[in-house]
Order: C-alpha cells, then structure tokens, then sequence
C-alpha cells in the first residue's frame, strides 16, 4: 500500500513538477503539489519536534534564546538571508509549585493551581484569608467593603453559547488581565481565577496579568475549572470558608532577547516585502507546540514547500519569529519600528497563532474590494477543508504594521479544542497531529502564491 502510494507520487511529480515552468500549471495543481508535498514529507512537524525539545520558552529564558540561534541555523542552510533583532523583554520566574488548598468538614482538599504571569508572590509562609466569589465585573463594579481583607474568586466561564471559542475567551479574559487590578481597589489581598477554558477539566491555565495602575499589588493565581466548579459549591455551602495561597514567583531585571527575521529576495518586484510569522516565545507550564510553535513552523514551512516545488514569489518574502508576545508583544513594536524606519515596504502580512489544529479558513482585515478578492479563492481551498474567509483580525504581532495600505490576513485553524490547552502543562507535541499541522503550513504556503500570483495589494 505504502509502496504503491510513494509510486503514484513520484510519477505525479515526475509527470506534472517536473515541467519546465509553474506558469504551465493551474492553480488547483499547484496547491495539490503544496498540500502533497506538506503531507507527505512532514517537515514542519519535525521541526516543531526540535523546538519542543528545548522545552518551556517563557520570555527572557535561556530556552527562548537558545530556540532562535536554532532556528536561525535552520535557516541559514536553506538558503535564508537572517538576521537577528535584538529586543529588551521582561523577565518572570514561576520558581517552587504553588500550593492551593481550603478545609471542609470533609477534610483539606488541595486545588491544582498556578500564578498568573507577572504575579507578586505571596508571604513567604502564604497567605490565608477569606474568599468573596465574583460571578461578573458588573458585580464588582457594585461592590464597596465586601472585598476588603479577603481574596476575590473570579468565576466567570468562558460563555459556550459561542461558536467561535476565541470570541468566548476574549469577553472572559479580563478576569484574568486585569482581575488583581481591579479587585485590589476594593480591598482585596489576592486572587484566584477561574482558568480560561472552553471545558471543565483539571489543569490550571495561566496568562498574563497586569499591576498597570495599581497602589496596591495583590498575588494571582488561576485554578482549574474543575477545582473552581467545587470551590463555587463549597463556598455557597460554607460563606465563612478561608482559602490558602502560596506562591514565590518574581519579576527579575529585563534581558535582551531577539526577533529572527529570514527572507528570500524576490524575483520581480524584491522592494515589496510579504511578511509572515509566530512567536516563539511560549508559557512555561508546557513546551509551547500549539503557542505558537506551530505559528512558527507554519511559517518557515510555508516557504520551504515553495522552495521545493521551485516556486519563487515575484515579492520578497520575510519570516519573523518574534519575541514576547505573551508580555507585551516587544518583539512585534521593535519589528515595526525598525520595518519604519528602514522603509521597508510591506504589502501583505500573515500570521499563525491560533494552533496547529485543522486550518478552517483565513481572516482578513484589508479594504472590502481586497476582501472580495481573496474570497474569491474559496473555492481552490474547498477540497481541503477551508471554507471560513471572515474579516475577524489576522493576529497581534503583525497588528502593530497595521496601515490602510497592507493586506492583513490570519489563518483559522479548527478553535474547539484550542483552549483544552492554551496556556497549560497540556501544551505539548503530543497534542499535536502531524497532518493537520502539516495542512495549516500548506494553506500558508498555498495563500502566498495566489496572493503574489494575482498581485493582491492595497497600494
């Protein structure tokens, strides 16, 4: 069977690849050739496995640093002209497992936590105090001494009336931004938050937090949604219940990081530059393979299939794997200031930081006749399972190059199992199929040849 299949793609690519030039070829054999060549040679995913390895690549960590000089080799023996961008990131330590735990008549029962990235620690004994549930920030508004002395739990789900699961963790997610924020105005010691997940399950899901604003800086910490489910009910039987924290995380000295940039001049029109990426840093709970390993390797494989089936874009294209998205997006504002001041000329921009689930569609954020106009190639991407052309965003680091003039566009993996997994210990390889990364890195590549092909431009 395995034979017979490698026969039939040999003689495929002997008979149709193998012609003199791509120009012969219509676009539905060209994409076949890209999605073909993804499936069956799984580059992207080996990559991503080299990446995994490194381990947790939380911003200013030596991992983090260590997965761009990898990459940048990679990089180089491909044929890449690189360079580095060197980029002034935060630096946050988890240090010591949390600890979480309150008392019922039925005994201790001890919560699977984690500290919100950015978190002051606790005491160094802890901290022990009373809990006041919070169901909605309009319940907080309302409040005026309920808070003081005690730790606000923020329970608010991820609302699953919503189909697309990003919309659902966007109106959830200020409990976990700005909770600490808010709640210390009122009084409050600290923070525990209901994990932002689309399931209730038993792994704590961490993310960024800001003290912007504050004259009082609280401990935060998330629970998972199963502990916050129990919690909820044992507090409804028990008002007077105390809740344990103890965290020892600390913010350190900012270190210099880097962007890596790789591009591949052109062949007609070099001084308009198509710009695609993802970010490499990642949380530190997991090794980061869906956030975003995969938005990397979808990028650097987006143009390697092209390499391979000779396929050269009239416009220069760049490959970003910025720095710091998840504390800030420095890497994205050093990217774009230096893009302004070097007078680079993009044209379009795509990025990849929703998962390496099954690609779904695109976004795009350009003037409605560009829209009309990428829309028209739904039907080439039908067969492969995309049918999503929304106007939605396209991503938050290419966001800060956003101008009138510039095609943005976001590939949309499959999101209903995304949030099982963001921002958590399950952030692994194993989550990971193969070929539905390998699809999303052939989408990529598959959008930037019909978009070079048809000189899509907003200029």
């Amino acid at each position: 069977m395995n034979k017979c299949f490698v026969f039939a793609f040999l003689l495929w690519t002997t008979i149709i690849l193998g012609q003199p030039k791509n120009d012969v070829l219509s676009d539905e054999e060209i994409l076949k050739g890209i999605y073909t060549t993804a499936l069956v040679k799984n580059q992207g995913y080996k990559w991503l496995e080299e990446l995994t390895e490194m381990g947790p690549r939380l911003t200013g960590s030596e991992n983090a640093t260590k997965a761009v000089y990898h990459f940048q080799k990679i990089a180089d023996s491909l044929g890449f002209k690189t360079f580095l961008q060197p980029v002034t990131v935060p630096q946050w330590v988890r240090g010591e497992a949390e600890e979480a735990n309150y008392k019922t008549t039925s005994g201790k029962i001890v919560l699977n936590s984690c500290a919100l990235g950015g978190s002051i620690a606790t005491p160094e004994k802890g901290l022990k105090a009373p809990l006041f549930e919070i169901t909605s920030f309009e319940q907080l508004d309302s409040l005026t001494t309920e808070l003081e002395g005690k730790i606000a739990f923020y329970n608010i789900p991820m609302n699953p009336a919503f189909i697309n699961t990003f919309f659902a963790y966007s109106n959830s997610a200020k409990q976990r931004y700005v909770g600490a924020l808010e709640a210390s105005k009122k009084g409050a010691v600290g923070v525990v938050i209901r994990s932002l997940s689309a399931t209730v399950n038993d792994l704590p899901h961490t993310g960024s937090m800001t003290y912007k604003g504050a004259d009082t800086k609280i401990p935060a910490m998330a629970i998972s949604t199963l502990d916050a489910e129990k919690l909820s009910t044992n507090l409804k039987d028990n008002p007077s219940l105390e809740f344990f924290m103890k965290m020892n995380c600390e913010s350190k000295d900012s270190v210099i990081s880097y962007n890596l940039v790789a591009e591949i001049e052109g062949a007609q029109n070099s001084e308009e530059v198509i710009v695609l990426g993802g970010h490499t840093d990642s949380w530190d709970l997991g090794t980061g393979a869906h956030d975003d390993g995969a938005g990397c390797v979808h990028s650097l494989e987006a143009i390697w299939l092209l390499k391979q089936l000779d396929i050269l874009p009239k416009r220069t294209v760049r490959v970003v794997f910025f720095m710091n998205e998840e504390f800030g997006l420095d890497g994205a504002k050093v990217y774009a200031k230096e893009s302004k001041k070097e007078n680079i000329n993009h044209v379009i921009a795509i990025e990849s930081d929703a998962g390496g689930f099954s690609p779904r569609g695109i976004s795009v954020v350009a003037p409605d006749s560009l829209v009309a106009r990428v829309r028209e190639f739904r039907s080439l991407f039908e067969p492969y399972g995309l049918h999503q052309f929304t106007e939605t965003g396209s991503g938050a680091d290419i966001s800060q190059l956003y101008s009138k003039d510039l095609v943005m566009l976001g590939l949309r993996p499959d999101n209903h199992r995304y949030f099982d997994i963001h921002h958590s210990a399950a952030d692994v390889i194993e989550s990971v199929s193969p070929r539905e990364l390998e699809m999303g890195s052939a989408t990529i590549a598959a959008f930037i040849y019909l978009l070079d092909k048809y000189d899509i431009s907003a200029k």
